[in-house]
């Protein structure tokens, strides 16, 4: 019985390897344990079974993982070495497979001890073996693992061509057809390629794809070891790739990659090598390509690989190494530091995983360099610097001579050497930088992959030398290099952006030395090249149109190919922030370009393109605020042409707009699990937003949907505007300042040129009243005055600082401020639209303006420009109505897309919250809600109040839900770091921006938010419209009453219950039993009419009460 349950263990086990099913091979072990176990002790076949058994166990480790099995195994073996008679037949067999056990817990563990063991072991069992023996191949394959394992581990060249040579002579003496035939192949193809990647030599790669390739084609169809051969295959080709930089080995690679752990059961102790691989290869996609989307999928891929990678495995610092280096490259495209933070942790822990003396140490130091000198040059910090020269450095001592990364090790000290210099001026370290890449181009192989980078490195140091010393040799050098570097660059590679934008430097600095205009012309053409460039970081390319444009502007008017030029930048805006981030990420962005949208307007209305300047001011600016109002788009038109594709991009739309509002928990605190899913919902988003796009262009191929979401055109803007009034939007910038009426009825936008205002005068008007508010602590509703005096102004506990600022003519910075709006910046509108002062006006006859503006101008009250004397004042609250828009196009979306309301929301629901920790109190917020809720259900109004503890943040959110219009009396305020988190405050917590616009109201009307800082702005993003009041609006609110600082508490209640009293007088019977939120301007600006004649003044105090009151939307 016994020989016959070890015998069925056997072809169980043969089978397995065929098949790789691993319910034969957990049977074949249950026969081998019970066939031992019915044995006889001092039964001959002992030995030979226990190597059996010890065999199959070796077969589950390298299946499953276990070490234990593993354990076991050597076990097994080393039982039956010592049963094993010396000068026994089976002795070379039993020292073989106790070798072969302890290379694989070598590669389990690190242990070099092990390995050493194994080798001894293996030598040993080829002495002992006959010449001609059948067991030679096996033998001498074995140790050539061990040998090639020796080599991985140490960088010992010999052991690797003693492994190649073993290798060759298995083969050699393998007949042909033998099973082993396609395994031995691949095992001399891996060895050949790890040749390879020591000394470059082509040929040696050539030939082991070669021998990879015949495995595959001689290997039997379903056998187990497909898989491995595929991953092995994949790699070499990868390889290749990097040395020849041909496109079509790595797509192949990659498609081989894909299959390869496709084949690989989920379980399988391979299977995080193999996402290992598959990632490198999408890696190395992305460096060539610059896609996003190959970069996420490798993260993706390297996350879960790390994570199913056992504790302590040998891998480990490698998986680590690897996912930090893809960290680092989404850092280098995308710019979030977090990011880069967690790239610098995952290689520490790597290299602390790293023994010292492994052969991956220098690439590992070197990585890490790569991820510090990132930070070094994001955070200019010299301790970084320092440590990453020294990195690079002890990489470059450790890295053999000869060895095919030497170039690569020096390249990267060149690099840290040329930013060092940057930051010291220490001409000590750019001579040694220069000297360094100089080397690197003397060993690179010729027709090498990255020799246009090198190039490309040598020419930034002596561009850096001829600015440190002005010697034109050096920059005429790095001309003539950076062109080499453009013509040997694989066609499509994403470096040549780099390269383009860098040789138009060289070129503008040749230019400003020569005055030639050959040099000029050939640097515009440059930076052209490489912002038009058609892959590759949109932000590199943005960097390009900006010289582009910087250098076209030159001109006074600049040339007409500005325009273009232009027109690129503002599209590669666009691209800075889609969809497939969230807004967080998509407002860091957009920080760093602010401005560039008005320069091109302003370029554009030098040229007298006033129809271009409105449509870039309409693309560039409120991009994300744009972006959400596409994703909500009604798509009524097209469900009647098309109702499965409406479904489709409805679908589509509402998972992007949850994507998008996610906010992030601490990265740090992240567990790695956390961290996957966070990599996996990355990737979904990225689809999603290429589905998205697909979706529209799908759409546009449609008759009559040929613009559909697409920035709208200055013609289709004319035609929606609203009857009661021109939109006027105003462009402020360095070079001039003009103003764009937009005037129902007509066919063409008007320009109104501003001569006597200026960026300038903005900006000192923006901070003389930023001074007075801090002067006059106007910061949170209700907030106590710090400063007393007998002619004060009290506030019922709010308090204002009784500080007027005066200039030398007695006039104070409030009113100065209020006429220079008035004189410089209104009136000139005014007169050009012959718009008069109506004498006793009333609100139903004053027009209304819409005004649009745009920079620091935002910050500035236009609404309230006018002259203010002590008894009498003209203002242009004399002449017209005002409201704000964050865009035309929000404005004229709401008159193309007008809703009707329906019954049952019709109503008004008002909160109060006077009391919240942290803040001080304001009772008047309880009187103000009160006394709006007796004048609303004195007509039987529907009507909801719900004061203090009655109600959470959260509830109020799904009440707004049921009601037309909203009424918030309580704490706002507005947070300039994370502009999604600025908020209302409730007993409970608070009501974020963030969550706010996540939802879609579909029967908002009217938000009047008394509360402070509820249309404050933000200072980096100033075109963004990134406060409450464009929340509430992004919602679904047609218009918004908003503050643009502290509001009074005693003075608020008053003006809310004039507010509603107007509305409820001028009630349109076609909102049957409610208030009609068309007339909100006009009862906003009743309302502050009466606040002014009961302040009775126009002192500094009485005008930023009354001030701060706006209105938004429609």
């Amino acid at each position: 019985m016994p020989v016959q349950l070890n015998n069925l263990g056997y072809f169980l086990d043969l089978l397995f390897s065929r098949t790789g099913d691993l319910r034969d091979l957990t049977e074949a072990i249950s026969m081998q344990r019970k066939s031992l176990d019915l044995t006889s002790e001092g039964e001959e076949r002992i030995p030979i079974w226990l190597n059996e058994l010890g065999l199959s166990l070796d077969l589950l480790f390298k299946r499953t993982g276990n070490l234990r099995d593993l354990t076991e195994a050597i076990s097994m073996h080393r039982k039956a070495l010592d049963l094993t008679p010396e000068g026994h037949a089976d002795m070379p067999t039993q020292l073989n497979n106790v070798g072969s056990s302890l290379e694989l817990f070598f590669r389990r563990t690190g242990d070099l001890r092990d390995l050493t063991e194994a080798i001894s072991m293996q030598r040993k069992a080829l002495d002992l073996t006959p010449e001609g023996h059948a067991i030679i191949p096996t033998c001498l394959n074995n140790l050539a693992l061990s040998l090639d394992s020796l080599f991985n581990r140490t960088g010992d060249l010999h052991s690797l061509t003693e492994a190649i040579s073993m290798r060759r002579k298995v083969l050699e003496i393998t007949p042909e057809g033998h099973p082993s035939m396609p395994g031995r192949l691949n095992n001399l193809g891996c060895s050949l390629c790890s040749l390879c990647r020591r000394t470059e030599n082509l040929r040696d790669l050539t030939e082991a794809i070669s021998m990879q390739r015949k495995s595959l084609d001689l290997a039997a169809e379903g056998h187990a070891h497909i898989p491995m051969w595929l991953n092995n295959l994949g790699y070499a080709l990868v390889f290749l790739f990097q040395c020849t930089g041909d496109l079509r080995d790595l797509t192949e690679a990659i498609s081989i990659g894909r299959k390869a752990v496709e084949l690989t059961p989920e379980d399988h102790a391979s299977k995080p090598i193999r996402l290992n691989n598959l990632a490198l290869s999408l890696d190395s996609l992305f460096r060539s390509t610059g896609s996003l989307h190959d970069l996420t999928e490798a993260i993706l891929i390297r996350r879960r690989a790390v994570e199913i990678t056992p504790e302590g495995h040998a891998d480990m610092a490698m998986q680590l190494n690897n996912l930090g280096c893809s960290l680092d490259s989404l850092f280098i495209r995308a710019g979030d530091l977090r990011n880069l933070t967690e790239a610098i942790s995952m290689q520490r822990m790597s290299l602390d995983l790293t023994p010292e003396g492994h052969v991956s140490m220098p690439m590992r130091l070197s990585n890490l360099g790569l991820s510090l000198d990132s930070l070094s040059r994001c955070t200019g910090n010299m301790r970084d610097l320092t440590e990453v020269i020294s990195i690079r450095r002890k990489a470059v001592e450790i890295t053999p001579e000869g060895h095919a990364d030497m170039a690569m090790q020096l390249n990267n000290l060149s690099s840290s050497l040329n930013w060092l210099f940057k930051l010291t001026g220490n001409l000590r370290d750019l001579t040694e930088a220069v000297s360094i890449t100089r080397k690197v181009l003397e060993i690179a192989p010729e027709g090498h992959a990255n020799m246009h980078i090198w190039l490309h490195n040598l020419a930034s140091s002596l561009l850096s030398l001829f600015i440190r010393t002005g010697d034109l040799r050096d920059l005429t050098e790095a001309i003539s290099i950076r062109r080499k570097a453009l013509k040997i660059a694989p066609k499509g590679h994403v470096g040549m952006l780099i390269s383009l934008n860098h040789l138009g430097i060289s070129l503008e600095y040749l230019f400003q030395r020569t005055g030639d205009l050959r040099d000029l012309i050939e640097a515009i053409s440059s930076y052209r090249s490489s912002a038009v460039y058609p892959s590759g970081s949109p932000h590199v390319r943005l960097m390009a149109a900006r010289n582009w444009t910087r250098l076209l502007n030159l001109s006074s008017p600049p040339s007409p190919a500005i325009l273009s030029a232009f027109d690129t930048s503002i599209y590669l805006i666009t691209l800075t922030a889609t969809l497939e981030q969230t807004m967080e990420n998509r407002y860091r962005q957009l920080q760093v370009n602010s401005g560039v949208t008005l320069e091109a307007a302003s370029a554009a209305l030098m040229l007298n393109r006033v129809d271009k300047a409105l449509e870039w001011l309409e693309q560039g600016r409120c991009l994300v605020w744009g972006q959400l109002n596409n994703l909500r788009t009604p798509l009524d038109d097209l469900r009647n042409c098309n109702a499965q594709l409406a479904a489709r991009i409805m679908q589509v739309s509402k998972v992007l707009e949850a994507a998008g509002s996610y906010t992030r928990t601490t990265w740090t605190e992240m567990s790695l699990s956390e961290k996957t899913s966070l990599a996996e919902q990355a990737q979904d988003n990225l689809n999603l937003s290429r589905q998205w796009d697909g979706l529209l262009e799908e759409v546009r191929v449609i008759p009559g949907f040929e613009s559909f979401l697409k920035p709208v055109s200055c013609t289709t803007l004319l035609q929606h505007l609203p009857d009661s009034g021109p939109v006027i939007v105003i462009n402020i910038d360095t070079r001039r300042c003009d103003a764009i009426a937009l005037l129902p009825g007509r066919d063409q936008p008007l320009h109104i040129p501003l001569p006597d205002f200026s960026l300038e005068l903005c900006n000192q008007y923006r901070e003389g009243l930023t001074a007075q508010l801090r002067s006059f602590h106007l910061r949170y509703r209700g907030e106590s005055a710090l400063l007393a005096s007998e002619s004060e102004y009290v506030d019922d506990g709010r308090g204002i600082r009784p500080v007027s600022l005066r200039e030398k003519n007695g006039e104070t910075v409030i009113r100065k401020i209020l006429r220079g709006l008035w004189e410089k910046l209104v009136t000139p509108i005014l007169q050009r639209l012959e718009l008069s002062k109506v004498d006793q006006p009333s609100e139903r006859t004053l027009p209304r303006i819409w005004w649009c503006p745009t920079g620091p101008l935002s910050f500035l009250p236009i609404h309230a420009a006018g002259i203010y004397g002590n008894a009498s004042s003209e203002s242009l609250m004399d002449y017209a109505i005002s409201s704000y828009i964050p865009t035309v196009a929000a404005l004229t979306d709401r008159i193309k897309n007008i809703q009707s309301i329906d019954k049952e929301s019709i109503g008004v629901f008002m909160v109060s919250q006077p009391k919240v920790d942290g803040a001080s109190p304001i009772p008047g917020t309880t009187t103000e809600v009160r006394a709006i809720y007796e004048v609303i259900t004195a007509v039987e109004m529907r009507a909801k109040k719900l004061e203090e503890t009655n109600i959470t943040a959260a509830e109020c959110l799904d009440i707004m839900d049921k009601y037309s219009i909203v009424h918030l009396a309580c704490h706002g305020s507005q947070n300039t770091k994370d502009p999604l988190k600025s908020r209302f405050l409730f007993h409970d917590g608070s009501l974020e921006l963030g969550t706010i616009i996540q939802r879609s109201l579909k029967n908002a009307d009217l938000a009047f938010l008394s509360a402070c800082q509820t249309s404050t702005g933000v200072d980096d993003l100033p075109d963004e419209a990134v406060h409450l009041a464009a929340g509430m609006l992004a919602a679904g609110y047609r218009r918004v009453v908003a503050t643009m600082w502290s509001i009074g508490d005693r003075d608020a209640p008053a003006l809310a219950t004039d507010f509603y009293q107007y509305l409820l007088d001028h009630r349109s019977s076609a909102i049957e039993g409610g208030l009609d939120g068309r007339f909100s301007a006009h009862a906003l600006h009743h309302a502050t009419k009466q606040l002014r004649l009961r302040l009775d003044d126009n002192s500094d105090q009485s005008l930023l009460t009354w001030i701060p009151y706006v209105h938004f939307g429609y």
